[in-house]
Formats: C-alpha cells, structure tokens, sequence
C-alpha cells in the first residue's frame, strides 16, 4: 500500500486541554472508526502528576480519557477494550471504584490489569491503555 494513502487514513487526537504530548507520539490515533489511545497517566494540563493514590490519579486518568474521546467525537459508551497498568496489583480496587462510576449504566469493556515494576515517571501509579470503536 502507498505510505501517503495510510498516512492519510490516520488522524492524530491531541486534545488542547492536556498537556502537549512528549514527542514523539499523538495521545490518540483515529483509523476508519476506530480510536487507539496512548497510555494516559495522571498528568494535569501542565504537566504535573495528580494524586498520591491509585483512587486519585484514577481521576485524573479518566478525565484525560475522556477528553481524548471526547475530541474524536466519542465518549465512555465507544470504550471496547481497557488495558491497566499498576505499580501495585492491590491497589487495583481503587481504581475499580472510579470506572465503576464512568460506565455506570453502559456495556463493560473487556478489562486486562498488570503490575509493572515502574511507570514512566516517578511517582505515577498507574497507566490506561484504551481501545475505543466510535459511532461516528
């Protein structure tokens, strides 16, 4: 396939309400339908990590989620797949207690959670990678 065709098929999603994403990547990617998002942390729209806690940076990472589907003209309903990086697996529940609330009343994605020995960046507790298939 002509790289010029598939280039044109993807669009970058970069919300202007999150911090600019470190190059060199977008914090979603839209093919046809389809919207691939970069693990999202706990960064608020300067930078900086929010929350001490899996259950508060769990906050700050849907917000960025959200506004990334938000942007590709999606939301919460469009979510097919969550993927769940945690520093800690017993803290896991905390962050239950937040997407219990973001899908409340739709049909659940399919969950994976892992540990990992480190995040990113000192301090983050917690990673979310998201597959979402939108309407429109």
């Amino acid at each position: 396939m002509d790289t010029s065709q598939e280039q044109d098929r993807r669009v970058a999603i970069n919300p202007p309400s999150l911090c600019p994403p470190p190059e060199p990547y977008s914090y979603g990617i839209r093919v046809g339908r389809t919207l691939h998002l970069a693990g999202q942390v706990a960064l608020d729209p300067s930078g900086a990590i929010v929350g001490s806690t899996v259950g508060e940076q769990a906050e700050q990472v849907w917000e960025n989620i959200l506004a990334v589907l938000e942007e590709a003209g999606g939301g919460a309903a469009d979510i097919v797949k969550v993927l769940y990086y945690l520093a800690d697996i017993r803290d896991f529940e905390q962050e239950m207690v937040v997407r219990r609330r973001v899908f409340d009343g739709l049909v659940l994605p399919a969950v994976t959670g892992i540990q990992v020995a480190a995040l990113g960046l000192p301090g983050l507790l917690l990673e979310v990678d998201v597959t979402a298939e939108l309407s429109q």
